[in-house]
């Protein structure tokens, strides 16, 4: 036993180092998209991120970030790196708890065959894992899921410590594991009903199925007490009691907080006294425990410490016990129904109030406004069909073949449940891992986007359409991963054996796999049309399966057993269990999860600041808007003389107090609004009250009307508070023609060109908080800073001033020049030439794009975004008799930017730069090019004419792009007297109209 042990030992140090060295080959060696950027930059100054936060990883992430020895460039090497050894950590763990398991099958006899049979489960399950495709995205990104999954595996494999010698220690270990976890994700809080069901049936002679179901109504007891009353209701108290010591008994802030954590603490060490005197064990455990939970929950006072700092990250400021409790409650990302609540057809009927809301003010708490919570009319019980918001509902009637008008029944939100959020949003991510996968497209319900496949055809074919001549948009997708359905098959195999010889142990797992996939379907609620595919969620329950697949060396090995050949089937079990799982899916997988070389999020940060002239002030959305350029400019210092103003945060009066300080080289934004005028509950969201006007009103005036606390200036909103109000939509900005050229937006020799005043259209029937701070900065920056609109930002984001916007680069920079009527080009049509000209051909670097073994997705993206920009540019350039300058542009993007054809909407920018191409008379590089794409969309819509009707129509709208790219082919080739190659696109394009009109 000693012996197996040590050997069982050092084979989970080598999967450590074998996943290790798996991950450091692939990792992404600088900044990664998404929600990188911001742990990276939060990490290295210690800052404050987005709710909820991660304290614990944060500061992990500073310690591993010293490492880069004083170079800033190599700080997101290091932070990734970090996420490489958590994740080659829970493959050992999960090798170890899978030899755990499958030592409790010979508790008696065990002879070589059985050691080594167990050994090799416990390799196949973790190598299997390893290589799935979620928990491998993770592991090479600094990013929270690796470590929070190594937590959730260092539990579950704690529990079975405990089971094997019963030393109450790993609990109280296992309490403060999950503490912990609570500063970095809750995935590890979803592991307690597995751990609990392993305590019942230790405990409990004879297990019942009563009994099991009372264990997991005590394990979920323990995870609401965790999740709320530990993570929330704590911290509420903390802030009631602070309240009451500030506001009534005169103390300081924080002082209210500080005696209810030593009230907590004394009361919590005279109870474990007590237990201790009165010899109460158990009590004195789950106080311990508690404690516990408590000491790793305490990474939390990271956030409420740095808020107070002050750092030039700080999101939603946590700096009082108040707003951390709303922090943890994730309040900025609002209310989803569970239980009972709205249909997404729903009319709001009034509100209820719930509570009151609090705000810190200069001595005490104010009162910020009433919680309210909205009544509808139409109703279900176990909402999933809830949400109004944008293209929701028309995604709900599409889904759901609802007709215009109707309201989903209770079966059909029932249906939308199943298909949609089980089906779509948690199955098809499940198979991604286990079965293969059509594609890295995101998807959104279509054929062709994102779904499972196995690689049999026939199979696949059944609900994806013929597979057979499959074009190049799929099997040369590096994303076109095909593992024949094997993993699952073993897994499944795995499954029934364990439940064959251990039917409690199946019982954990399985509750293990539920919940921490299954149960977050539940708790989630997701509405559709999420901006980001969401597997990394489920995780935890991925790395469950892992434990199955294990399982199947031991299923394979008893059916060759009754051909009397233990030693070879043996072998033969191991061999097939490494091949049918990890090796395929590690083969499979590799392309499309090596990012080594990969720098283009590093890149189009960088190339995104270098779009936007000295001390600009450039607005933004979330996300990969904005977390790149934080990035570069709080780990890096990329330009920070550009104030990057988020517009998402822009409604948090405390986001717009920071935007009013210095940041690294930006002066703070010229908003002259008093502070006290944009707290929390002031001005959330004033109304449109048409108040007749036929002209456009000045935007000086609508700011006066907009901050005025007159209540003439102001109307009752329906909870009964009185609110400011946007009295007309038409707005104008007086323009001052010395200031715009002494300030360099416009040089002299255009002051014709200047407007003397804007005039445009606001188009939303509010106007938030953000909007208000957008227009103080135009009424007070008087044209002294430049300012830019992000080229990819939503279109209420720019206010209605699009025709005042003019691309230099990846951003749209604001100039009052006189619009002209007769342009009826679209904002990213229209460029300010030179300025663009000189920003991509001397500041802009595209190698990234050529350097990477892998382009995901959003570089994918972006690199579209870059060919239309450049596309745009060198049209411009031509038609202002700058074809020389066209031409250089022309030639570094096709060095630079990928060339390949993507997808079918990838041929539109290879038009256009095939038309610009015949302009500047590069006649050898455009035949080459119109050759390649002509010959791409052959393929592509041969495929799509051999599917059948049903499926046909879901390519609409790659057909009608398809066939006006190769229509316009064919007369551009022929106005250029390319004869052979027109005759050849001729012949493509009359024989596949034939198919679809």
């Amino acid at each position: 036993m000693k012996y197996f042990q040590k050997i069982n030992n050092l084979i989970g140090f080598l999967l450590f180092t074998i996943a290790a060295t798996v991950y450091w080959l692939t990792m992404e060696p600088t900044l990664s998209f998404w929600d990188c950027g911001e742990f990276i930059a939060a990490s290295y100054k210690l800052q404050v991120g987005h709710q909820p936060g991660a304290p614990l990883f944060l500061m992990i992430g500073k310690l591993f970030s010293m490492f880069a020895m004083g170079d800033t460039s190599k700080i997101p090497y290091w932070i990734n790196f970090s996420s490489v050894l958590f994740s080659a950590g829970t493959i050992m763990f999960l090798y170890w708890t899978i030899t755990l398991i499958a030592s409790k099958l010979y508790t008696v006899t065990r002879s070589v065959n059985d050691s080594l049979t167990i050994i090799s489960a416990g390799v196949v399950g973790a190598l299997a894992y390893t290589f799935s495709d979620t928990f491998w995205f993770s592991a090479v990104e600094a990013e929270v899921y690796s470590l929070s999954t190594m937590f959730t595996a260092v539990v579950f494999w704690a529990i079975f410590k405990w089971e094997s010698n019963q030393n109450d220690r790993w609990i109280v270990f296992i309490a403060f594991i999950v503490g912990l976890s609570i500063g970095i994700h809750l995935l590890s809080l979803l592991s307690i009903p597995a751990v609990v069901l392993v305590y019942y049936f230790k405990k409990t002679p004879k297990p019942s199925f009563i009994g099991i179901l009372k264990a997991l109504g005590i394990a979920g007891l323990l995870w609401v007490a965790v999740q709320f009353v530990i993570i929330q209701y704590f911290v509420l108290f903390a802030a009631r009691m602070d309240i009451f010591f500030v506001n009534t008994l005169g103390f300081t802030f924080g002082s209210g907080a500080i005696f209810f954590l030593a009230a907590l603490s004394g009361s919590i060490a005279y109870a474990i006294y007590y237990s201790i005197k009165r010899n109460k064990y158990y009590l004195n455990l789950g106080l311990i425990c508690l404690s516990f939970v408590l000491l790793g929950f305490s990474s939390y006072f990271m956030i409420i410490i740095r808020a107070n700092a002050k750092p030039s990250l700080n999101l939603s400021n946590p700096d009082n016990a108040y707003s951390l409790y709303n922090y943890l409650g994730r309040t900025n990302y609002g209310q989803t129904p569970l239980l009972y609540g709205q249909t997404f057809d729903a009319q709001r009927t009034g509100v209820k109030e719930t509570g009151t809301e609090y705000r810190r003010g200069k001595e005490k708490y104010e009162v910020a406004g009433k919680l309210l919570k909205a009544e509808y009319d139409k109703n279900l019980l176990f909402p999933r069909t809830y949400s109004n918001k944008g293209q929701h509902p028309d995604f709900y009637r599409q889904w759901l073949n609802l007709s215009d008008g109707e309201t989903p029944s209770f079966a059909q939100n029932l249906s939308f449940f199943t298909s949609y959020q089980m089906g779509y949003m948690y199955w098809r991510y499940f198979l991604w891992n286990f079965a293969g996968r059509q594609n890295d497209v995101q998807g959104q319900g279509s054929y062709s986007e994102g779904n499972w496949i196995t690689g049999i055809k026939w199979l696949d074919a059944i609900r994806l359409g013929n597979q057979n001549a499959l074009p190049q948009s799929i099997t040369s997708n590096a994303g076109y991963n095909r593992y024949f359905g094997l993993p699952l098959i073993l897994g499944l195999a795995g499954l029934i054996f364990l439940y064959r010889k251990n039917k409690k142990d199946t019982l954990v797992v399985t509750v293990l796999f539920v919940f921490t996939g299954l149960a977050i379907i539940v708790y989630l609620n997701q509405d559709p049309l999420q901006v980001r595919e969401r597997d990394y969620a489920y995780v935890g329950s991925f790395y469950a399966f892992a434990i199955f697949i294990g399982f199947g060396v031991f299923a394979i090995r008893e059916g060759l057993t009754r051909f009397n050949a233990p030693k070879l089937s043996l072998i033969v079990a191991a061999l097939t269990g490494l091949i049918v799982a990890p090796a395929i899916m590690g083969y499979q997988g590799w392309d499309d999860h090596n990012r080594s070389g990969k720098t283009t999020a590093m890149e189009w940060a960088a190339n995104y600041l270098n779009s936007c002239a000295p001390n600009a002030i450039l607005f933004t959305n979330a996300d990969n808007d904005t977390f790149p350029l934080w990035y570069a400019q709080e780990v890096e210092g990329i330009r920070t003389d550009v104030r990057v103003v988020n517009l998402q945060y822009l409604s948090d009066g405390a986001y717009i107090a920071q935007m009013k300080t210095q940041s690294g080289k930006s002066a703070p934004l010229p908003i002259k609004t008093a502070p006290e005028k944009l707290v929390k509950g002031l001005r959330e969201g004033m109304p449109y009250v048409n108040y007749g006007f036929t002209d456009s009103v000045d935007l000086k005036d609508i700011l006066a009307i907009l901050t005025s606390d007159d209540p003439d200036d102001k109307v009752q909103m329906s909870d009964g508070s009185y609110e400011n109000f946007l009295p007309t939509k038409k707005l104008k900005l007086a323009v001052d023609p010395t200031a715009v050229i002494k300030s360099n937006t416009i040089p002299a020799k255009y002051k014709n060109s200047i407007a003397t005043e804007m005039e445009w259209t606001f188009s939303e029937n509010f106007a938030s908080k953000a909007n208000l701070a957008m227009f103080d900065i135009l009424v007070n920056n008087n044209w002294e800073r430049p300012i830019y609109f992000g080229a990819g930002i939503s279109d209420d984001s720019y206010i209605g001033l699009e025709k005042y916007l003019y691309l230099e680069g990846y951003a749209h920079r604001l100039l009052p020049i006189k619009a002209n009527p007769k342009d009826t080009r679209d904002k990213d049509e229209i460029t300010h030439s030179d300025v663009m000209f000189t920003n991509i051909m001397h500041k802009f670097d595209f190698s990234g794009f050529t350097s990477a073994k892998y382009l995901d997705l959003e570089s994918r993206r972006i690199a579209r975004g870059a060919w239309r920009a450049v596309n745009n540019l060198s049209t411009n350039l031509i038609m202002e008799g700058k074809s020389g300058k066209a031409r250089q542009l022309i030639t570094k993007s096709i060095k630079e930017l990928p060339m390949r054809n993507y997808s079918v909407e990838d041929t539109l920018n290879k038009f256009q730069t095939i038309q610009n191409l015949y302009l500047i008379h590069d006649i050898k590089t455009a035949n080459l090019l119109a050759k390649e794409t002509a010959d791409y969309l052959d393929q592509e819509l041969i495929y799509i004419a051999s599917l059948d009707p049903r499926r046909y129509n879901a390519y609409l709208s790659d057909i009608k792009v398809g066939l006006f790219v190769l229509n316009n082919l064919e007369k551009i080739t022929a106005n250029n007297k390319q004869p052979a190659l027109n005759n050849d696109i001729k012949n493509i394009y009359e024989r596949l109209k034939s198919n679809f009109i």
